[in-house]
């Protein structure tokens, strides 16, 4: 059962510090701000060696401010491992999917990748996302990104001019929760009268076709420094899948900061009410 968050999550959305928020194209300019923190998995297949179709996204992270690691799906990896050949690209940089330690949770359906030190000396101006919840310089919001790559359009060929990758970010300014499994859900209709979809000017992608591609992408909190009223990004959970025809939302998995916070905010509330 969904509990509605908006009944008692004790922050506002971004738009309360920005009201121009979406005019002004602001979720664009954050998330090209990260875009070297992203990460895109790519395979290839027996009867195509010569293209590498992207399967899925994650992310560069700096687990409890501890460990360096690349977050993605468990399912994302499963299929990277079933490949003849794979590879990931980390902000223009290749390298092979060899080597690596992987540590899943199926369950929850989330995979965490220590980072190697050969990776890491490649991509040392790459921003790291943080998932700590006790930095008590920021103000957090309600808001939050989801940021990635979808497999239409992100395709790479040996024989063709690399063109670069373009990023998908999807605002929302509420959510729900699951308690039971500690799922985050954002209600999404893209196709029918009911649509909510707004694309900011700036952004290069005006129509969503499929979020092939998505499954392992960020999802970021935007969080407020209380002293110069920047705009920044906390990593709080990583998205799974798209549920169409389950309610309409994009499901993720949380970070274990987030969800001892929601829990703890559903245990203390006197007012919960069912979503369905």
């Amino acid at each position: 059962m969904l509990e509605d968050l908006k009944l008692i999550y004790p922050y506002p959305s971004i738009i309360h510090y920005s009201p121009t928020w979406i005019e002004e194209s602001k979720s664009t300019e954050l998330a090209l701000k990260w875009i070297s923190s992203l990460v895109s998995f790519f395979i290839t297949r027996p009867h195509h060696k010569q293209e590498a179709f992207l399967i899925g996204s994650g992310f560069l992270c700096l687990l409890g401010g501890q460990m360096l690691c690349i977050v993605t799906a468990s399912h994302v990896i499963k299929e990277m491992q079933g490949s003849d050949f794979s590879f990931i690209s980390i902000d223009g940089k290749k390298f092979k999917f060899e080597g690596l330690e992987v540590f899943f949770n199926d369950e929850q359906d989330y995979a965490i990748i220590p980072i190697p030190e050969k990776i890491i000396n490649e991509i040392q101006s790459s921003i790291f996302f943080r998932n700590e919840s006790n930095n008590t310089k920021y103000e957090k919001t309600s808001s939050f990104l989801i940021m990635g790559y979808t497999s239409k359009g992100n395709s790479l060929h040996k024989k063709r001019a690399e063109k670069g990758l373009t990023p998908l970010n999807i605002n929302f300014h509420n959510f729900l929760y699951e308690k039971e499994t500690e799922d985050i859900y954002f209600h999404y209709i893209t196709e029918d009268k009911e649509s909510k979809i707004c694309f900011e000017s700036a952004s290069a992608i005006n129509t969503i076709s499929s979020l092939a591609g998505m499954s392992g992408s960020v999802i970021a909190q935007l969080i407020v420094n209380k002293e110069s009223g920047g705009v920044y990004l906390r990593a709080v959970g990583i998205f799974k899948e798209h549920r169409p025809k389950r309610g309409n939302f994009l499901v993720g998995s949380t970070f274990i900061d987030f969800a001892d916070e929601i829990n703890s905010l559903l245990g203390n509330s006197k007012t919960k009410t069912s979503f369905y």
